[in-house]
C-alpha cells in the first residue's frame, strides 16, 4: 500500500472544506483502507455542459430541424407548463418531448453533442469524426476510435490528476470508480496516464455485462449511461429516462454492489436522482461505512444542513466538506500521494511554413533532395508543411494520383507534378487518374496531359508516370462478368458496389459530410460555423453541379482495384490539402488503407481561379503585386508566400537547381524574400520570372506562353 501519510505539496491554495477532506482521505488510505470512489458531473463540468448546457444544445438543434418550428413549439410548450423549476425538471420533459416528436434515442444525440464540446482535434479532417455530421449519431466504432484519440480531448486539471491517480494507486481505488456521468473523460485520462479503463455503464436492471478488461484496469461504472453504445448496451436509447431512473431499485441495488471499499468519497454531484444515497443505505445496513460527501457550494451552514439530509436518506453518518472544488482537490490529493502529474503532451503539428528549415535549403550541406522514399517524404514534410498520413509502409510501391479533367493545368497541379516526379525518379510507379467521366474529349485530355508530363519530365530523367482514364475504367468494370472474389466484396471495384457500402452499411457517413468530402459545400465541424456560414453552404449547394456525387463512386473502385494488385499499405495517394476528407470517408468506410500525401492548402482560391492559370508573365506580376497591397497578404497559406514556398523553393529543392537571387540576396527563405520587398529590391519580379517559367515555359510540343 502507498505511503498516504507524508510529501509537502502545494495545498495551501486550498479551501478550509478541501484541506479537511483531503486529510480524511490521506487517514483512509494510511490505514489501509480501499476508497470507493462516486463522481458526478460536476468533475468535467469546465468541458462539458451541465443539464442547462445539454437543454442549450437541444434549442440549437430544435431551431435548426426542418419541421417549420415544430419542436421548437413543443419545447417552448413544455417549459411553459412546468414554470419555475430546477433545470433536471427541464431535461425531464425535454427528453419526453425529443421522444415524442424525433425518435426514441433522439436525446442521446443531443448528449453525444455535448460530450464532443470536449473534443477538439488539431486537424478535424484527420479525426475520426471527419466523415461524421453534427447531430449525427456517433456508433460503437466511431465512438471507440474518438476515444483513443486522447490528445484530441480537453481534460479539465482535476480530472487528469484523477487520472494519474487510478493509473499509479489503482488497488488504492479497488480499481474502479463510480459516476453519473456519460462522458468518458475519466477513462481517457486513465489511459493518458498511461493505465488501462474499461467503460461500462449499467442498465436498468444493475447489471453491466461481462467485465472485460485486462488485470488492473480502472473499470468505470456509469449508473445513469454513457454516451455511445458498447458491446452490452446496444439499444435505441444510451441514457437513461430520468423518469426510470428514480424508479429503479434494480439500478439502486446493483449500484450498491459496486460499493465494496471502508471509505465512500463522493464528489461533484447533487444525487438528483438519489442512486448514490440509496445504493449508500442498502451497504451500511450490512456493514459499517465512513461516508465523505464534497459539496461545491462553500456555507459551512449549508454543508451540516446537508449532512443531517443524507443522514436520513443513508441510515449513516455522513461528513459533508463545503467548498469542493475537484480541479484543486485531486491535485492536492496526487501531490501528496507523490504521484507526478505532467503536463499533458501535444500531438504533432503541421504548419504551412518552417522558417528554419526554409534556410537550410541552400546553406547547408544537406540541401539536395534524399534518394530514398521515406527520406523524401519526411523532408516534404519538414521542410515545405506537407501532410503525410501515412497508413501502412513507410516506403510507399505505388501512388494513386486523381485529378480532375479542367480546360487548363493550374500552378497547384503543377507542384503536384513535381513532388509526382520526384517519386517516380526513385522507383514509385506513380498512376496519374484523369477524372473524365462524362467529359471526355480528346483536345482537352491531350493538352491537359501534356502539361502534366511537362513537369514530371522536369524533375530528371527516368520520371514516368501512367495515365489512367477514370472513364475508361468506370465502362469496362461495367462490361466485365460478374464472378465476385473475397477481397472485391471487401472493397468493391464497381460503382454499385461501392454505393452500397457508403449508402447502406452501419458506416454510412452523412449527407453534409459526403457533400464536403466532394468539394461541393465547405467542410465546417462546429455549430456556431455552420449557423455562421448557412447562406455560403446553400449557395455552394444551388451552383455546384451534381456530378460530384459521383467522385466517390468512380474514384473510388479504382483505389480499391489498385488495392487488389498488392498490399494495401503500399499505396499512397496524392492531391490536396481540401482532398483530406474524402479519403477520411475512404477509411470510414473501407477501415485500414493506404496512406495519403496533401500539399498545403492555398488560402481562398481554386484550381478554376485565373489568379493560378495565368497566360503572361504579365499577368502573374500583375497578381503578386496587387495581392502586396492587401492586408495579410504574408500570412501562411496566402497566395504570394503560397507560391514562393511551393511553386519556387519547392521545384528548386527537387531538381537540384540554382536558388535565384535578387541583386545580392539569395531567396532561400521566407525570411530572405520579404527583407528583400521590405528594402526595395524587385523581389516579387524575380519570383514572378522564376515561377513563369516553371509553368508556362518552353514544352517538348512547341507550346509556350498563351497569347
Amino acid at each position: 500500500m502507498t505511503d498516504w501519510s507524508g510529501g509537502d505539496g502545494p495545498e495551501e491554495e486550498l479551501s478550509a472544506g478541501e484541506a479537511m477532506l483531503l486529510g480524511r482521505l490521506s487517514a483512509s488510505l494510511s490505514g489501509s483502507e480501499q476508497i470507493t470512489l462516486m463522481v458526478g458531473s460536476g468533475v468535467s463540468a469546465s468541458v462539458v455542459p451541465r443539464v442547462p448546457g445539454l437543454l442549450e444544445i437541444a434549442d440549437q438543434y430544435a431551431a435548426g430541424r426542418n419541421d417549420e418550428g415544430s419542436l421548437q413549439r413543443a419545447l417552448a410548450q413544455a417549459r411553459a407548463r412546468l414554470g419555475p423549476v430546477p433545470a433536471i425538471d427541464v431535461y425531464r420533459a425535454y427528453r419526453r418531448v425529443f421522444s415524442d416528436w424525433v425518435s426514441a434515442g433522439a436525446f442521446d444525440v443531443i448528449a453525444q453533442q455535448a460530450v464532443l464540446k470536449a473534443y477538439a482535434p488539431e486537424d478535424p479532417m484527420e479525426s475520426p469524426l471527419a466523415t461524421r455530421g453534427l447531430g449525427q449519431r456517433v456508433e460503437r466504432g466511431v465512438g471507440e476510435a474518438l476515444e483513443n484519440e486522447r490528445y484530441g480531448w480537453q481534460l479539465p486539471r482535476g480530472v487528469e490528476a484523477l487520472g494519474h491517480l487510478l493509473a499509479q494507486t489503482a488497488v488504492a481505488f479497488d480499481n474502479r470508480v463510480i459516476t453519473t456521468n456519460f462522458d468518458p473523460l475519466i477513462e481517457i485520462a486513465v489511459r493518458h496516464a498511461g493505465g488501462l479503463a474499461v467503460s461500462l455503464p449499467l442498465d436498468l436492471s444493475g447489471g453491466y455485462g461481462a467485465s472485460a478488461g485486462a488485470d488492473g484496469a480502472i473499470r468505470v461504472f456509469h449508473t445513469h449511461g454513457f454516451w455511445r453504445p458498447t458491446l452490452h448496451v446496444r439499444g435505441p436509447r444510451l441514457l437513461h429516462d430520468p423518469a426510470r431512473i428514480t424508479a429503479a431499485t434494480d439500478l439502486v441495488d446493483g449500484t450498491a454492489a459496486l460499493i465494496r471499499g471502508d471509505t465512500v468519497c463522493v464528489l461533484g454531484t447533487t444525487d438528483w436522482a438519489g442512486t448514490l444515497a440509496s445504493a449508500i443505505a442498502l451497504v451500511a445496513r450490512r456493514r459499517r461505512l465512513r461516508v465523505l460527501w464534497g459539496l461545491f457550494d462553500a456555507d459551512p451552514d449549508q454543508a451540516l444542513r446537508t449532512g443531517e439530509r443524507l443522514k436520513q436518506l443513508t441510515g449513516t453518518e455522513v461528513e459533508c466538506f463545503p467548498g469542493i472544488d475537484t480541479e484543486r482537490l485531486f491535485p492536492a490529493l496526487a501531490d501528496r500521494a507523490g504521484v507526478i502529474v505532467p503536463a499533458r503532451e501535444t500531438g504533432r503539428r503541421h504548419v504551412a511554413r518552417h522558417h528554419k528549415w526554409e534556410r537550410e535549403l541552400v546553406t547547408q550541406p544537406d540541401s539536395t533532395p534524399p534518394a530514398d522514399v521515406p527520406g523524401l517524404l519526411l523532408q516534404l514534410e519538414r521542410r515545405f508543411g506537407w501532410v503525410n498520413q501515412q497508413q501502412g509502409t513507410r516506403r510507399p510501391a505505388r501512388v494513386l494520383w486523381p485529378v480532375r479533367l479542367r480546360p487548363r493545368a493550374s500552378v497547384i497541379h503543377m507542384v503536384q507534378a513535381f513532388v509526382a516526379g520526384a517519386l517516380a525518379r526513385l522507383g514509385v510507379e506513380v498512376r496519374m487518374v484523369l477524372d473524365d467521366v462524362g467529359t471526355r474529349t480528346a483536345e482537352s485530355g491531350d493538352s491537359f496531359r501534356a502539361d502534366l508530363q511537362h513537369w514530371i519530365g522536369r524533375t530528371g530523367h527516368g520520371a514516368q508516370v501512367r495515365f489512367v482514364s477514370l472513364g475508361e475504367f468506370v465502362e469496362q468494370s461495367q462490361r466485365l462478368p460478374r464472378t465476385p472474389s473475397p477481397e472485391s466484396l471487401l472493397r468493391p471495384t464497381d460503382p454499385w458496389g461501392v454505393a452500397r457500402r457508403i449508402f447502406y452499411s452501419d458506416r454510412n457517413p452523412s449527407l453534409y459530410s459526403m457533400l464536403a468530402a466532394v468539394k461541393a459545400v465547405p467542410h465546417l465541424a462546429d455549430w456556431d460555423a455552420l449557423e455562421a456560414n448557412a447562406w455560403p453552404i446553400v449557395q455552394a449547394m444551388l451552383r455546384t453541379d451534381a456530378s460530384r456525387l459521383l467522385i466517390p463512386l468512380t474514384l473510388w473502385p479504382y483505389l480499391n482495384s489498385m488495392l487488389l494488385e498488392s498490399q494495401t499499405g503500399d499505396v499512397l495517394t496524392l492531391g490536396g490539402r481540401d482532398e483530406a476528407l474524402l479519403w477520411a470517408s475512404w477509411r470510414q468506410t473501407f477501415g485500414f488503407g493506404p496512406g495519403h500525401l496533401y500539399n498545403p492548402y492555398i488560402k481562398n482560391l481554386k484550381h478554376d481561379a485565373h489568379m493560378l492559370s495565368w497566360s503572361t508573365r504579365e499577368e502573374l506580376r500583375e497578381h503578386l503585386y496587387r495581392t502586396r497591397e492587401l492586408r495579410g497578404w504574408d500570412s501562411d497559406g496566402s497566395y504570394v508566400p503560397w507560391l514562393f514556398h511551393n511553386a519556387m523553393l519547392l521545384p528548386v529543392y527537387l531538381t537540384s537547381a540554382t536558388m535565384p537571387r535578387v541583386d545580392d540576396f539569395p531567396l532561400d527563405s521566407w525570411a530572405a524574400f520579404v527583407a528583400a520587398i521590405e528594402m526595395g529590391r524587385p523581389a516579387l519580379d524575380v519570383l514572378a520570372d522564376h515561377v513563369n517559367d516553371l509553368y508556362l515555359g518552353a514544352r517538348p510540343d512547341g507550346r509556350g506562353e498563351v497569347t
